[in-house]
């Protein structure tokens, strides 16, 4: 039995034909390695994924995972009140961590991006949110349940890296809460 020798392309082997050998191959590596052109993503895709990444957090709020709270946020996390006071992220992880240890039922934390601006070509995203939540803490001694309500907008700053988007900083415009519907 014959091999057969089969060559899909044949290319010179001596002179300018080794030259024009390499040019191709190294187009053929460099189109291997470029692989599909990425498109760049829009204001609507990074808004469904910053949606859905407030989702997870308020989920893993209600289940008091802390690790799950803080998965986006970037280690150099910088939150902003009101007032102008800021902190970093250890001090973010103490106050989930301190409501969390609260004798409370689970409480509801529903997010909503109101707008999203795309800056710096796309790898910065400034957030308008809307943050309702609600915690029910029931009194050890008396056993009286109070419903504490917290009703604020916020402005977020996400950053796009490698492994997606991280929140660097959280600014809180107004913060409105309740006790038991009353005004605090």
């Amino acid at each position: 039995m014959r091999k057969e020798n089969r060559t899909l392309v044949s290319l010179p082997k001596s002179g300018k034909g080794i030259m024009m050998r390499n040019v191709l191959v190294l187009a053929a590596v460099f189109a291997v390695a470029a692989g599909p052109a990425v498109a760049a993503d829009t204001a609507a895709s990074v808004q469904k994924t910053l949606q859905a990444d407030y989702d997870a957090r308020d989920q893993a709020v209600a289940r008091r995972d802390i690790a799950a709270t803080l998965s986006h946020y970037a280690p150099n996390f910088v939150g902003v009140s009101r007032t102008g006071q800021t902190h970093g992220l250890p001090e973010e992880r103490a106050d989930f961590q301190a409501t969390f240890n609260l004798p409370a039922r689970p409480g509801v934390t529903h997010s909503t991006v109101q707008k999203l601006t795309l800056t710096k070509a796309g790898t910065e995203a400034d957030v308008s949110l809307h943050r309702l939540g609600s915690l029910s803490l029931t009194d050890p001694q008396t056993h009286v349940s109070r419903t504490v309500i917290l009703n604020g907008t916020y402005q977020d700053v996400w950053v796009k890296h490698s492994g997606g988007w991280l929140l660097t900083r959280e600014q809180e415009v107004s913060v409105a809460a309740s006790l038991n519907g009353k005004p605090l």
